[in-house]
């Protein structure tokens, strides 16, 4: 009875993704740089090419600035965006050197027809990167679904989620979570393939974006106390 409850508590948690494997050798995925150091270092290398990648985070904190050099690694095929929150801005894109003739964005009326709408995308193999926007929960067998599109299309999708909403471990290539800061964005990684969990680091964005972040304050200002106010 004992050994029944442990295969099935073990069966379980294999399904959750929570059972390491030490004897089992797998391939290394292919990874390219994101374009940030502090991010590549705490990727060992940078984003997957292929696969599912969860980004919670608040809508214009940077979240997109910070995916722009691997999108643009990818330029030469079709960029998707599904479900955005505002209008994708033509304008910055053309900036970043992407055809605009390579960009398609897709605004499907119900959640299942985003889901189904990037899982054509991902394997159809004429895609680079899918942007997903989402405001509710995914299934395992979703996100599966998307995975095995991206690997036979040999591209990627970002889930962009406020927050996660499911209990369950879902089978993500990598999860991160995003918060605004002065000089760029604090990141924590939540769960990544072949690697741990991290503690929140912090990406400076103000190379790559000096006029949308706040520079180094001088340490040669004096402050004069301001008067009350009667």
């Amino acid at each position: 009875m004992v050994l029944v409850l442990m295969n099935k508590l073990i069966k379980d948690l294999q399904h959750r993704h929570l059972v390491w494997h030490g004897g089992v050798k797998t391939p290394e995925p292919d990874l390219e740089s994101s374009g940030y150091f502090e991010l590549d270092q705490h990727l060992n290398g940078g984003l997957v090419k292929a696969g599912a990648i969860e980004i919670l985070t608040e809508t214009g904190i940077g979240e997109l600035r910070l995916l722009l050099p691997t999108l643009t690694a990818g330029s030469e095929r079709l960029l998707i965006f599904i479900n955005p929150p505002g209008n994708v801005s033509a304008v910055m894109l053309a900036a970043q050197g992407i055809d605009l003739q390579d960009v398609i964005v897709i605004t499907p009326d119900k959640e299942k027809d985003a889901l189904w709408s990037a899982e054509e995308c991902l394997k159809s193999g004429t895609c680079g990167s899918v942007l997903l926007w989402l405001d509710q929960a995914i299934e395992i067998h979703q996100v599966k679904r998307l995975q095995l599109a991206a690997e036979k299309g040999a591209s990627r999708v970002f889930m962009l989620r406020h927050k996660r909403y499911e209990t369950l471990s879902l089978p993500l290539d990598l999860s991160i979570s995003l918060c605004a800061s002065p000089s760029g964005i604090d990141a924590q990684i939540n769960k990544r393939k072949r690697g741990w969990p991290s503690k929140r680091f912090h990406i400076d964005m103000r190379q790559h974006w000096p006029t949308l972040t706040l520079g180094k304050i001088p340490d040669n200002l004096v402050y004069f106390p301001t008067s009350k106010v009667s």
